[in-house]
C-alpha cells in the first residue's frame, strides 16, 4: 500500500516546482532521478556530500518518490513509518540547506 507524507513550504501555493526541485538537488544535496511520464516527480536515491561524492541511502529498487508542487513536496513510499521518518530527515536537510544559503548571503 502506498503512503504519502507532505512537507508544506508555502501556504499560497505559488512556489515554482522546478525551483524547489533544483533547491533539493543543488543546495540540499538530494540525488534525484526523474520519474518517467510523471511531471515534477523524482526518485530519491541518496545524498551528495560536500566533496561531491554520493552517499546511496537506498540499495535496490526505487522506493521514495518525491512529488513537487506549488505548496511543497510530497513523499510517496511503501509504509507509514518509512514516510514519516523520511519527512523528518528531509525537513532537517531543508533547514540545513536554507541555513547554508543564508550564511553565503551574509559572507
Amino acid at each position: 500500500m502506498k503512503y504519502s507524507e507532505k512537507i508544506g513550504l508555502s501556504k499560497t501555493g505559488k512556489l515554482d516546482p522546478n525551483k524547489v526541485a533544483a533547491f533539493f538537488a543543488d543546495v540540499v544535496g538530494c540525488v534525484l532521478t526523474p520519474v518517467s511520464n510523471q511531471y515534477n516527480s523524482y526518485w530519491f536515491s541518496g545524498m551528495r556530500n560536500d566533496d561531491g561524492s554520493v552517499y546511496d541511502l537506498i540499495d535496490g529498487p526505487k522506493y521514495y518518490k518525491l512529488v513537487f508542487d506549488g505548496y511543497g513536496v510530497t513523499i510517496v513510499c511503501n509504509g507509514m513509518i518509512n514516510g514519516f521518518h523520511m519527512r523528518m530527515s528531509l525537513a532537517d536537510w531543508i533547514k540545513e540547506g536554507s541555513d547554508k544559503l543564508k550564511a553565503q548571503k551574509v559572507a
